[in-house]
């Protein structure tokens, strides 16, 4: 019996706040306070400023209307199991997904979190985030860099804060309130916000964003974008946002110490968005302007008794072939609680001999558990089986699973390492089934794996939302996440879209690109639409060797210096 491989093409999506912009200019403030530079005192610290006012006008919907949708995932299909017909996946979408309400609070300090995993990508960077209104005068020239996360249209900006960015503090402004500095000073003017709240709008805005010779995109609409202009020769513009017209203006300039960035880069990030270019400036920023050679790393999926040795092996011999280092996520046992059907290594040892081959297996180098079932216990969660089930995250409600605590949710992942280790694999790292878990479990599943391999979710207050990385980082719960920014081949994401994530993520400074395979898909028997031929599966890990890239072992990434 085979289960239903299947992972999501987790589509990472923070859903954009729709801020209603004030049909007059921005008031410019005046400055009565002057503040000069001092040294640093916490030069490995970074401070991410996040507002936490609602403005006037906004106050009324936030407090009696204003509920958003929790991250959605992607539809896609997955493999037709040996037992039953063809089977779509059920499909979470905006009819299913709980509402939640939330604060503007809650959207900025979630981006506020985003940054920091971000900064976070150098080894030794500590991280404070405050909300902006508690500034302090002077505090911005304390540290390496302070960040303002200009979510809120709107939102109150101390004055002290304009003084430091006018004296020269190392400041990285994001999105709104630009209009409230002393842009002059900075070779800067303000010209206005450039609204697309229109379907006839979103192909006609600036939706492309060019970057180090690639052009990025930005996913959905609707869009924002606010345009300033570089009005001296030492304003450098680092991207440039365009229209399908051709027209362009600056997306990511910098003037001296100041960075500005014309949108939110988080809201609705993808494989080729241009969140990939925030990503990749924070070095600078960060004062890192080395470049690296590019490096991947590859994961091969769902590995659990139900597989068959064939499968097994015809997808680990096309990795050997090519000499790819590579990680395997496996499930320690199988269960169907349809048929009340449990499968073990033990009975399935033609299986176990393939997944003993993988390189580096046996020394503890390449394997990364997946949840205990990948499913959980008896509920339909949606399907009931391993491999197509979330294990600690309801489907059902997109939400939580009731009743599941932490600890029980650390007792399944230690005896499923448990179990693993029984049968001669020993699992370095955790790889979440379905990359979805509570986020408040994250800290303590650290306390079991420090290294994995996945996206992530993270909660601030009653928003929920997702982020990938384009290099390794030191997350939030503290796990060195190795990345995975380049998706799986699916029915909705074919290899063509895989290798263009490649190349998006290419032209980084210090290029990074993960991603992972199911064995299904090289199943003679298989017909999905993501069925590719064992000639096509190493065509396209050619292609992304001969892009630059060389594959490395996963359990030796490390974070930058």
């Amino acid at each position: 019996m085979k289960a239903k491989p299947k992972i999501l093409h987790f589509l990472v999506l923070v859903l954009l706040i729709l801020l209603a912009a004030c049909q007059q200019d921005p008031q410019d403030i005046t400055l009565d306070t002057d503040i000069g530079k001092t040294n640093l005192s916490f030069p490995n610290s970074v401070l991410i400023l996040y507002t936490d006012s609602s403005p006037s006008f906004l106050r009324a919907q936030s407090a009696s209307s204003a509920k958003y949708l929790m991250p959605g995932v992607l539809p896609e299909r997955m493999k037709e199991s040996d037992h039953e017909g063809d089977h779509d996946e059920p499909i979470i979408n905006t009819a299913a997904i709980r509402t939640q309400a939330i604060t503007y609070t809650d959207i900025s300090k979630t981006y506020a979190t985003f940054i920091a995993n971000l900064a976070r990508r150098y080894e030794g960077i500590n991280v404070v985030m405050q909300p902006v209104s508690s500034y302090q005068a002077g505090q911005a020239t304390e540290y390496l860099r302070t960040f303002y996360m200009g979510s809120t249209y709107g939102d109150p900006v101390p004055p002290a804060l304009i003084a430091d960015v006018t004296a020269g503090a190392p400041v990285t402004w994001i999105n709104y309130q630009v209009w409230n500095l002393d842009l002059a000073s900075l070779g800067l003017s303000y010209k206005q916000i450039i609204p697309a709240y229109t379907q006839p709008l979103y192909t006609t805005t600036y939706n492309q964003v060019d970057y180090r010779g690639y052009t990025f995109k930005k996913y959905q609409a609707p869009m924002e974008i606010i345009e300033v202009s570089a009005d001296r020769p030492d304003v450098v513009v680092h991207a440039s946002a365009k229209n399908p017209a051709g027209q362009t203006i600056p997306y990511a300039v910098q003037s001296g110490n100041f960075w500005y960035f014309a949108d939110l880069p988080f809201a609705y990030m993808h494989e080729t968005d241009r969140y990939l270019i925030f990503a990749d400036l924070m070095g600078p920023m960060l004062g890192h302007q080395e470049t690296c050679a590019p490096q991947a790393v590859a994961r091969m999926e769902d590995l659990n008794p139900s597989n068959t040795s064939a499968e097994l092996k015809r997808m680990i011999d096309s990795l050997n072939k090519l000499r790819i280092p590579f990680a395997a996520t496996v499930i320690p046992y199988y269960y169907n609680n349809n048929t009340n059907v449990t499968l073990r290594w033990s009975d399935n040892l033609t299986a176990l001999r393939q997944v003993l081959r993988i390189p580096g297996l046996r020394a503890g180098g390449s394997l990364f558990q997946h949840g205990l079932t990948h499913q959980y216990k008896d509920l339909k969660n949606r399907d009931g089986e391993t491999g197509l089930d979330w294990e600690f995250w309801d489907a059902n409600i997109n939400g939580p699973i009731a009743g599941l605590t932490v600890n029980e949710a650390i007792t399944r992942i230690t005896e499923g390492k448990a179990i693993l280790q029984s049968f001669g694999m020993n699992p370095v790292g955790w790889t979440t089934p379905h990359y979805a878990f509570e986020p408040s479990f994250g800290s303590a599943i650290n306390g079991v794996f420090n290294r994995s391999f996945e996206r992530r979710l993270y909660q601030q207050g009653d928003l929920v939302a997702g982020q990938f990385f384009p290099y390794p980082v030191k997350d939030a719960y503290g796990s060195l996440m190795v990345p995975e920014n380049g998706g799986s081949i699916q029915p909705n994401y074919l290899v063509s879209d895989v290798l263009e994530a490649a190349r998006a993520n290419r032209v980084l400074r210090c290029p990074w690109f993960g991603l992972f395979f199911h064995p299904y898909i090289l199943d003679p028997q298989y017909d999905g639409a993501n069925a590719v031929s064992v000639a096509q599966f190493e065509a396209m890990l050619t292609e992304i060797k001969n892009m630059g890239y060389t594959f490395v072992e996963p359990s030796k990434v490390t974070l930058a210096k």
